[in-house]
């Protein structure tokens, strides 16, 4: 698996700088975020600075379903701006195949080559039994159909945006499964839609292990790409089930998507800063956490290993001055794809399911470790989010026999 960038609203450098570091592999650009001329010119520009980067478009046109939504600049492109305020009624057989012909037409016609791929357009469902979820699969079908008959056409993904709330019921899912593996496509785009924004927001273990199993199914059974939207530490998780590739962003709404993003923001201050530790698998606040760990004489234990530590080694409180936006973003990508990497070396997938419970069982040991020298964590650091991983891993371990 590789890691790609999720962007969003704040990209600055942080997108070529993490190509010319190596610690990201390609880019998911965001319309809604972006002017369309300066968007198409950088795609443009991707494409010969970095011709092996994995850069994709997604159309966000999910975003045409929600009443008043903040949308940006969505309005500057065509295939969402003629197609905007739409309600269940509006997903006739024609008027899906104008909205599948205008999103795909733009992404072929415009970029070309610069693409790895087409995304499809797609709504956003709740349940995978719901009116909504059968709109879905029809656009999904007529994607797939009108880009067999483009000329010379990037491959196709198909677009799935689905609630975590879809995944309480395994029947469902297992039909739902039955519907796309029908459908003549190279691959998935699967956002999954949370209910919370907040940091390390663990979705229950059972649905999370149920969606590790849809995306094993897609991947290592039927052999689609996957790509997979929007995560955060437990991509790799998503490694051990055989996703494709992995997007994330900087800000927390680039890590865990939730309609929050689309919703009048109700502003407040910055957040603190973070630092994101391998070893911990989480993302401690630079003060007082890991300067409480460095107080205990413990923080080589809790590092890295990017050039990024430099500015934390002697001191976190006196080096966070120095943790900039954008260098705290290519240290999580670095913390991301190294994880990532201590799977994907292993040539097996038991070998990688393994890995994983070896890397939880080491964070916790730490975590005790650091409770035993008085340094102790806000729950949203952890260590109760690696325990509700520990269970969804052994949830898809059964439901894959593996």
């Amino acid at each position: 698996m590789t890691l790609l960038a999720q962007c969003g609203y704040g990209r600055g450098g942080k997108i070529e700088q993490g190509l010319n570091d190596g610690v990201i592999h390609g880019v998911i650009m965001s319309p809604r975020d972006e002017r369309r001329e300066r968007l198409e010119q950088d795609i443009g520009n991707w494409g010969n600075s970095h011709p092996n980067a994995l850069v994709m478009f997604d159309p966000q046109f999910y975003a045409a379903t929600l009443n008043n939504p903040r949308d940006g600049h969505l309005s500057e492109f065509d295939y969402y701006n003629n197609n905007s305020g739409l309600g269940r009624t509006y997903f006739s057989g024609t008027r899906i195949q104008g909205y599948v012909k205008e999103c795909l037409d733009y992404q072929h016609q415009t970029f070309g080559r610069n693409l790895a791929y087409l995304i499809s357009p797609t709504i956003l469902f709740d349940a995978f039994r719901d009116s909504w979820s059968q709109i879905a699969l029809n656009m999904a079908v007529e994607s797939a159909d009108y880009h067999s008959n483009l000329n010379s056409p990037q491959p196709l993904l198909i677009s799935l945006v689905i609630s975590e709330t879809a995944f309480q019921t395994m029947d469902a899912v297992e039909e739902f499964l039955d519907a796309l593996t029908e459908i003549d496509t190279q691959g998935f785009y699967i956002i999954l839609r949370r209910n919370s924004a907040s940091v390390q927001n663990a979705m229950e273990s059972a649905p999370f292990g149920r969606f590790m199993y849809f995306c094993h199914v897609l991947t290592t059974i039927n052999e689609y790409d996957v790509i997979v939207g929007y995560t955060d530490w437990h991509s790799f998780l998503l490694e051990a089930a055989g996703v494709t590739h992995a997007a994330t962003g900087w800000y927390q709404n680039l890590r865990q998507f939730s309609l929050a993003r689309f919703q009048p923001s109700s502003g407040g201050r910055r957040p603190r800063k973070r630092y994101s530790s391998v070893p911990l698998m989480s993302c401690p606040l630079i003060n007082p956490e890991l300067q409480d760990i460095y107080m205990a004489n413990l923080l080589p234990r809790a590092l890295s290993g990017s050039s990024h530590d430099a500015r934390l080694r002697n001191g976190p409180a006196s080096g966070e001055a120095n943790w900039s936006d954008e260098i705290s973003c290519l240290a999580h990508w670095y913390s991301l794809n190294a994880l990532s990497k201590r799977l994907s070396v292993l040539p097996t997938q038991s070998g990688r399911i393994q890995e994983a419970e070896r890397l939880m069982q080491n964070a916790l040991t730490l975590y005790t470790q650091l409770a035993s020298q008085n340094v102790s964590f806000d729950p949203s650091t952890g260590p109760d989010h690696i325990r509700e991983w520990q269970d969804s891993l052994q949830e898809f371990r059964g439901l894959a026999g593996l």
